[in-house]
């Protein structure tokens, strides 16, 4: 599905909150961690003694929440977002100490270094029930176990794994489907960024994108992550074709247009004039991640004010479609 999301401006920010609490443990928030973003270092917040936070963040930006916690606990990412005119609530940490990071290392016989943490990337997710989204903290916390079980997880591009966890929260090699739990882990990933897409045969789920390096751990939790859709929904904006868009532009005939892709993508650029009608158009071939020039032709007589529509399309079809203006002061 095609999602046209709100305009969005600089001068206009929006922002990203949630609460920092102990895995496995609910009732036990963590105070004074600090809440910051891979993308924007300058940007920060501090949990308070309930463990909420709101982080304040540019409009159309792409973000990566990650937690600084205090001693005894471990360092965790959530998924990379890219804000699109709508504030981003409930996005919690749910964050190990370390006695239960040790365990499920060894557990899971997961490659650490000298610093505990491993030595390349894990992802974690859970299959989340509809019942735990816009909901309160303590419903979400009533409503547990929230997992959907017989959902299946894949991966954009493909990685080993993943493995299950049981309806004790354990992982278990032995499963091939998710439990009431819904959990799902992959424990030695590469650096690089992934569309992680989950299914089963009655239940639609939104799709996320893990952004990994050396160290890291990526818990996209509940009610974000792979949460259950409802008939007929679609994934929200800010989950999806992670890319940041440029300003338009159109130079001795040429237009461009600069992207930096969060993730693998594809799509297309359509200029029109004023009027309506198409001056020019490129299909973007599979764009890699980081910063590209999209350029073409523009026709011959255009001039005035033109406006550039740039679909772009994830690995998991979800379309996204920005529009940028420009002017052309003068075509031979």
């Amino acid at each position: 599905m095609l999602l046209v999301p709100a305009a969005a401006s600089a001068d206009d920010p929006v922002t990203i909150s949630g609460k920092a609490y102990v895995f496995n443990h609910m009732d036990t928030p963590i105070p004074g961690a600090t809440i910051r973003v891979r993308e924007l270092p300058d940007v920060t917040a501090t949990t308070d003694a309930n463990g909420d936070y709101v982080l304040t963040v540019p409009d159309d930006t792409t973000v990566t929440p990650y937690i600084d916690p205090p001693a005894g606990y471990n360092e965790i990412d959530l998924q990379t977002f890219h804000t699109r005119g709508e504030n981003l609530v409930n996005a919690n940490f749910q964050t190990p100490a370390d006695a239960e990071f040790l365990g499920l290392k060894l557990l899971l016989g997961v490659p650490a270094g000298p610093d505990g943490r491993p030595t390349d990337c894990a992802i974690v997710t859970t299959a989340s029930a509809r019942n735990v989204r816009d909901v309160d903290y303590q419903t979400f916390w009533d409503r547990t176990p929230h997992g959907v079980p017989g959902a299946t997880s894949i991966e954009f591009p493909e990685i080993p794994g993943p493995i299950y966890f049981n309806e004790h929260v354990i992982p278990d090699a032995t499963k091939t489907e998710t439990s009431e739990d819904g959990g799902i882990v992959w424990t030695e990933v590469p650096a690089g960024t992934y569309r992680i897409v989950t299914r089963s045969e009655t239940t639609r789920f939104a799709s996320f994108l893990a952004t990994c390096e050396p160290g890291r751990i990526v818990n996209a939790n509940p009610p974000w992550g792979a949460y259950e859709l409802s008939p007929g929904e679609s994934d929200i904006p800010a989950g999806v074709a992670v890319a940041n868009i440029g300003e338009a532009q159109v130079k001795k005939s040429t237009f461009s247009i600069d992207i930096n892709a969060g993730e693998a993508l594809n799509g297309k650029v359509v200029l029109k004039d004023r009027k309506g009608k198409a001056v020019g158009r490129r299909k973007m071939a599979p764009l890699e991640v980081g910063d590209q020039t999209i350029s073409f032709d523009v026709r011959d007589g255009t001039k005035g004010r033109v406006t550039a529509t740039v679909t772009t399309r994830d690995t998991a079809g979800n379309k996204i479609q920005v529009t940028r203006k420009t002017k052309i002061k003068k075509k031979g």
